[in-house]
């Protein structure tokens, strides 16, 4: 069976999920169906976006929308630090899932013209729209749609927050043994981050590994927040794991993994992160971007050999077939 197209993919969406939910589906797709803020707003895509994800985790959505409809709209932008010159060119794009022209479902990704990756900021499904295969097909859509719109891209790179197993192992003994349904909100964030790793990793994505450790490697994300004094920067910091996912049809190929990890790696922190703060913080440039680029040259440095793995091992498979017979709805 040859790759479905965007079409063939919301065709199955829309017979699987639509007629069960008596609703009809489509994705909308900022810049292209979503011109204005206006119709931003309208869809309902903000209120779904505060739904699904914690303050901790969201953009404000005044950014949000310079971002999708005015700063990254695939054009150069120049900016300074100091007396250095600088430029970057981002397309950043918001695929709204509407069931009844009301959003049920949103992904938010952006690609870096310079690197030809595309980074995956969001995806999300409304709780009540959860199950029967939509968040999946609504993710295989949107790559069909991605590939469309940036024919030169090589992939996508996604963060996802690491896991720890064994205090993975710790929790899930405890609920077998104590058989507790109720579960702490810092339970639930670890848990959900298995959870978040294996969907992607059931979408195939790879995650990169350091070559003596076998373990994935750790980025340090920089603070977002420049606006901060510099004594809070290093506060804000996040540490993720990197997961990458080849373009549609491509085999995922482990020769060149470190070149690609330095790739992404400067794409996300640098070309995506820093120059988009800095361009938009006229107050403190040079500190900020002088603080964010080192931070990432100590990510790069820290990883001398790099291969792509599989996200989960077998003990890990292990430890989420355990959860799942616990049966407890946690939504990711």
């Amino acid at each position: 069976m040859g790759i479905m197209t965007a079409e063939d993919v919301l065709r199955v969406l829309r017979d699987r999920c639509g007629e069960a939910m008596g609703e009809p589906l489509d994705i909308v797709v900022t810049r292209r169906d979503v011109r204005d803020e206006a119709s931003f707003r309208g869809t309902g895509v903000l209120d779904l976006y505060a739904e699904l994800f914690p303050a901790s985790e969201r953009d404000s959505p005044d950014d949000m929308l310079r971002w999708l409809l005015s700063d990254d709209v695939g054009e150069i932008r120049h900016f300074y630090v100091g007396d250095r010159a600088m430029s970057y060119r981002l397309d950043s794009r918001c695929f709204i899932l509407r069931a009844a022209e009301r959003a049920v479902g949103l992904a938010f990704f952006t690609y870096d013209h310079a690197s030809d990756l595309i980074y995956c900021n969001h995806v999300g499904i409304g709780a009540a729209w959860r199950g029967r295969g939509l968040a999946r097909a609504f993710y295989r859509a949107i790559v069909e749609m991605l590939d469309a719109l940036f024919p030169r891209n090589i992939g996508v790179v996604l963060e996802v927050e690491p896991f720890d197993h064994d205090h993975l192992e710790v929790i899930i003994d405890d609920l077998e043994r104590a058989g507790r349904r109720q579960l702490a909100a810092n339970t639930q964030a670890e848990i959900r981050r298995l959870l978040r790793v294996s969907w992607y990793d059931g979408l195939d994505y790879s995650v990169f590994c350091g070559v003596q450790t076998m373990r994935p490697l750790v980025c340090r994300s920089p603070c977002l927040d420049p606006s901060l004094p510099s004594s809070q920067w290093a506060g804000g910091e996040e540490n993720y794991w990197l997961m990458w996912r080849a373009r549609t049809g491509a085999p995922i190929m482990e020769t060149g993994a470190g070149k690609l990890w330095h790739k992404a790696v400067t794409a996300i922190y640098i070309e995506i992160l820093a120059k988009s703060l800095v361009a938009a913080d006229p107050d403190d440039r040079r500190g900020y971007w002088d603080y964010a680029t080192a931070l990432t040259a100590k990510t790069l440095r820290a990883a001398s050999e790099v291969h792509l793995a599989r996200c989960l091992g077998d003990d890990d498979r292990a430890l989420l077939t355990r959860w799942r017979r616990l049966a407890i709805d946690l939504p990711i």
